[in-house]
């Protein structure tokens, strides 16, 4: 099987010839756009050569329709980001020259973080303590995000995407009671899949970002697989295989062995991660981001373990 095959079979579940494996990470700012966000992700890919690449995404979101978000009234004053903007164009300037160069050989992804965790960046880390306050009017602000955001889904699928990243972020169990979670973060996060899906994605990635999650409530997001932390008080893989119908992401401690412990020991959590997941609709992965400074090589290690298993 080449790349493609082996991620295509396991989101499908079905046997592969060897486990398929990943791994990310955020790239320095001078590296965030364009031309010199493709050639750090080609070099990494060609340096650890996994079985599919997520593509980083720090460019941002243009605020817009206001200039600072104050207050919780501020989010009804919001327009959508214009998809000519220019955190949009650096983003999938960068996704179209990767493309270009490794899509024939494995499928490329991109990063979208949800309305929540957007809205936070563009308040100042606000959006928690405003949804409180002002719910209904944060989310109006969260749903024009998300109009944007699931447009932006589609134009990097139109670009050669093979579907997103989509970060979740906000469902800590301490952060919001269920209903407020469900009602002002869960439609939101909806609506940007339910699009990305509507464009022709086919690998679309749902990440469960943080610790203590209620990851009961993510089981019937639109996605192909899931990904999350297996530490952080959060639900082990073998729980997590009841929970999801997808195929699982991870397994890999993101701040455990692999940033700098020996061959051997990357190679026995990797082999431990299939033993208990399984082979079959598995891939590889790290909880979350691995660290920027990691060494390649140990990247490198994680996804030979992997194809060995």
């Amino acid at each position: 099987m080449n790349k493609i095959e082996r991620v295509r079979n396991a989101l499908h579940q079905q046997p592969v010839d060897v486990i398929p494996a990943s791994f990310w990470f955020h790239f320095p700012a001078e590296q965030r756009a364009g031309q010199a966000m493709a050639e750090a992700h080609l070099a990494y890919y060609n340096a650890a050569q996994p079985d599919f690449l997520k593509v980083m995404n720090d460019n941002g979101y243009a605020l817009t329709g206001i200039d600072k978000i104050d207050h919780p009234t501020d989010w009804r004053r919001l327009r959508p980001a214009p998809q000519n903007s220019a955190p949009y164009r650096d983003q999938l300037d960068g996704l179209k020259r990767i493309v270009d160069d490794i899509g024939d050989e494995a499928l490329v992804i991109t990063t979208i973080f949800n309305p929540y965790a957007t809205g936070n960046d563009i308040s100042g880390g606000q959006v928690t303590a405003h949804l409180h306050a002002d719910p209904a009017a944060v989310s109006a602000g969260l749903a024009t995000i998300a109009e944007s955001l699931g447009k932006f889904a589609a134009a990097c699928i139109a670009a050669g995407a093979a579907g997103i990243y989509f970060s979740a972020q906000g469902g800590e169990r301490e952060r919001f009671e269920t209903e407020t979670w469900e009602s002002y973060v869960k439609s939101h996060d909806v609506t940007v899949l339910q699009q990305a899906e509507k464009a022709g994605a086919t690998f679309d990635l749902l990440h469960i970002c943080s610790g203590n999650i209620r990851l009961d409530g993510y089981a019937d997001y639109p996605a192909h697989a899931v990904n999350w932390a297996t530490q952080l008080d959060n639900l082990s893989l073998t729980e997590g295989r009841k929970l999801f119908g997808q195929t699982l992401v991870g397994g890999v401690d993101q701040r455990g062995p692999i940033v700098d412990s020996s061959h051997a020991e990357i190679t026995r959590e990797v082999r431990a991660a299939v033993s208990e997941a399984g082979r079959v609709g598995f891939i590889v992965g790290a909880g979350c981001t691995v660290p920027n400074d990691i060494a390649v090589e140990n990247l490198a290690w994680a996804i030979q373990a992997a194809h060995e298993a």
